[in-house]
């Protein structure tokens, strides 16, 4: 998914220091150039994300469970017991089975925070009212409790496999897109398990329990074993995946090495399951484990109501050893009373609609491509909702922002404004409405099912893009239902379906990431947070306004004249070399000085060959195309192309960005030679 099924991927906005980056030399930031062609093409469904039966069916919850334990150290606890303990949090105090489980009562709701605000005259009296009303909390904001999955708390899930009550594997996920640019980590990698007795399910022993559906994913965050090599360090695991697209390699091979990988590590990684990647520290990028479940009561009318939660595992030390899967908030999902209108004195609501909202404006407004969705940094976990639902509207942003007049509506039009736009909803020119979709978008639930301000599902959820919002299996992204692998072998090897949204949306873009990554050079891809220099201008990386890769240069302008300078690079893997450089620039709409918006002038350095700050171009950049990217292009003198040739390892490039004082900001991306 994207930032909505994801987490905020760091760097977006941090200005570096230019005093720090001085400090840096040249060989700790030059890096050679990758190679320009892969061995065989990148398969999505191997590489990306697996749901293989034959491969998926050696992963148990048992065994997953069973490691986490024994990293742990913790006496007495065994898979069974600790699977029970999850499901006890959708209990209340007064019927959990478990003293110690955070029940999901504990802290009761408050009336007040509820948003749509509550109507005893809408309670449906068929349906139980914990199943209508929050009547729980969870980090300050109203949760469903109790929901009726709890009374599994009472069940071994492990006791019979074809009850409805265990669970199977359906999905291995490949999330190597979410390695920020600084390389902190190496992505996130993920399981789904799904509930037995959810639907569809042919093996069922009980035909009354379809759509009795729940699934548990477990999301790690990888580490990065030389964070100071940057995401250098995270070739092995980008090699990895991409070898599961090998032709040679049979499904056992695959099966094995997949194994291997989540149980073992690769050399110098630790396991994918490990007790440390899924939120035992707290932040951002640090994994969990979720849970998106829709299991009713068997009488009454059928209640809606998806329900999605976080979780964080949570260990003791070596000397007092201890596990629990502890309830949590849900990252960067704002409760949607905090976009009403509606008066209210509550400092949360009130910095929400003054500076926490109208902050991320700009990083939700900038890119047209629903994969790079997110957040500039991580919402302040104050704002975070307790759960994520669509259906009540605790989720729907559009809901509660209503058409009206208000403060928040008022900020976020005057941010557009700031950034050129003109509010009229067409391509390129974003209204609020799209920018709040876009955020709707990014909390679980939106991301799984988008809803209208109506709260009815559309196929056509407006995120201010030419085409809307993908669709999803209804509210899944990964399903129970099997399909043949080969669609003119219907009785042989099969998978669990998969999203329209991720086959045509999110893996295509996933697999660029991973390609991009093992062909390109991260210098002139600006895939190096701090690689590329500047006396005078403030640059960022940026994971919104993008061309290639994950990120950009954003590069803002405080003087007239702004040099921005590379690293020493290599050309081999680059050559033959051609007689042009070219580079991506993005110019903002919005200009102090319409009538002069500048120039960018190019220089080319290389030492070794007896060429230093050789002038190769300027372009005038009214003529360009403002709000998004133009290919400018640089003519090379023939002897330094052949200098280029010659591999060496001391290039270097200059952009001088001769504008406005304080225009912009400006973005760079995806330099190249070309013929």
């Amino acid at each position: 998914m994207p930032a909505a099924c994801a987490d905020f991927e760091p760097g977006d906005g941090d200005l570096d220091d230019v005093s720090e980056l001085s400090e840096l030399s040249e060989g700790e930031l030059g890096e050679a150039a990758q190679g320009l062609t892969l061995p065989f093409p990148i398969d999505e469904r191997k590489s990306l994300i697996v749901t293989d039966v034959d491969i998926v069916s050696a992963f148990s919850l048992q065994a997953v469970l069973q490691q986490l334990i024994t990293q742990s150290g913790a006496t007495g606890l065994t898979p069974s017991l600790l699977h029970r303990q999850l499901i006890d949090t959708f209990r209340t105090d007064a019927n959990g089975l478990f003293s110690a489980v955070q029940h999901c009562d504990e802290v009761p709701g408050n009336q007040g925070d509820i948003y749509p605000i509550f109507d005893p005259s809408a309670v449906n009296p068929g349906v139980p009212f914990e199943q209508q009303v929050p009547t729980g909390s969870r980090n300050g904001w109203p949760i469903l409790c109790p929901r009726q999955i709890g009374a599994e708390a009472a069940l071994d899930p492990f006791a019979n496999a074809n009850a409805d009550h265990a669970y199977f594997a359906t999905t291995l996920s490949n999330r190597f897109d979410l390695a920020p640019p600084d390389g902190s980590d190496c992505g996130e990698y993920r399981i789904v398990f799904a509930r037995k007795g959810g639907f569809p399910s042919p093996t069922s022993t009980n035909s009354s329990a379809n759509l009795q559906r729940n699934f548990i994913i477990f999301e790690a965050r990888l580490p990065n074993p030389n964070p100071s090599q940057g995401r250098a360090a995270c070739l092995p695991v980008a090699q990895f995946w991409q070898n599961q697209s090998d032709p040679a390699k049979s499904v056992t091979t695959r099966k094995n090495e997949l194994l291997n990988f989540y149980f073992n590590g690769l050399t110098g990684f630790a396991p994918v399951f490990h007790i440390n990647h899924y939120g035992h520290a707290a932040g951002p990028n640090h994994g969990q484990i979720r849970t998106n479940e829709f299991v009713f009561f068997p009488t009454g009318p059928l209640n809606p109501t998806w329900s999605l939660r976080e979780y964080r595992l949570i260990h003791g030390t070596s000397s007092s050893p201890s596990l629990s899967i502890t309830p949590s908030f849900v990252k960067d999902n704002p409760a949607a009373r905090l976009f009403s209108p509606a008066a209210s004195s509550d400092p949360r609501v009130t910095s929400f609609r003054s500076t926490v909202f109208p902050d991320v404006v700009e990083r939700l407004a900038a890119t047209d491509d629903v994969n790079r969705f997110a957040y500039p940094s991580a919402l302040p976990d104050a704002v975070n909702a307790g759960e994520s639902l669509m259906i009540p509207l605790q989720n729907n942003y559009l809901n509660a922002l209503g058409t009206g007049s208000s403060t928040l509506r008022t900020n976020i039009a005057n941010k557009l404004t700031a950034l050129g736009s003109n509010l009229s909803g067409t391509t390129g020119n974003l209204s609020v409405d799209q920018v709040v979709a876009r955020a709707q978008t990014l909390a679980c639930s939106g991301c799984h099912e988008p809803q209208d301000a109506n709260g009815n599902g559309t196929t056509s959820f407006d995120v201010g893009l030419s085409s809307p919002f993908p669709n999803t299996l209804t509210f899944t992204h990964t399903s129970e239902e099997q399909e043949p692998i080969n669609p003119s072998n219907p009785s042989g090897p099969q998978r669990f379906k998969i999203s329209p949204a991720l086959t045509g949306v999110f893996l295509p873009f996933r697999k660029q990431v991973l390609t991009d990554y093992l062909l390109n050079n991260p210098t002139l891809g600006f895939e190096k947070p701090g690689a590329w220099t500047s006396s005078q201008a403030l640059l960022a990386v940026h994971t919104g306004r993008v061309k290639e890769g994950i990120s950009s240069l954003e590069v803002r302008t405080p003087a007239s004249f702004n040099a921005i300078v590379s690293p020493n690079f290599s050309t081999a893997g680059l050559t033959p070399v051609g007689n042009k450089v070219k580079v991506e620039i993005f110019i903002s709409k919005a200009q102090p000085n319409p009538s002069w918006i500048g120039t960018i002038e190019t220089l080319i350095s290389i030492p070794s060959a007896g060429i230093n700050n050789q002038w190769i171009g300027n372009v005038v950049l009214n003529g360009l195309n403002k709000g998004q990217f133009n290919t400018v292009s640089f003519s090379l003198p023939a002897a330094t192309i052949t200098a280029l040739n010659a591999a060496p390892s001391d290039v270097k490039l200059q952009f001088n960005l001769n504008v406005t004082a304080n225009s912009g900001p400006y973005y760079l991306d995806q330099v190249r030679f070309e013929n």
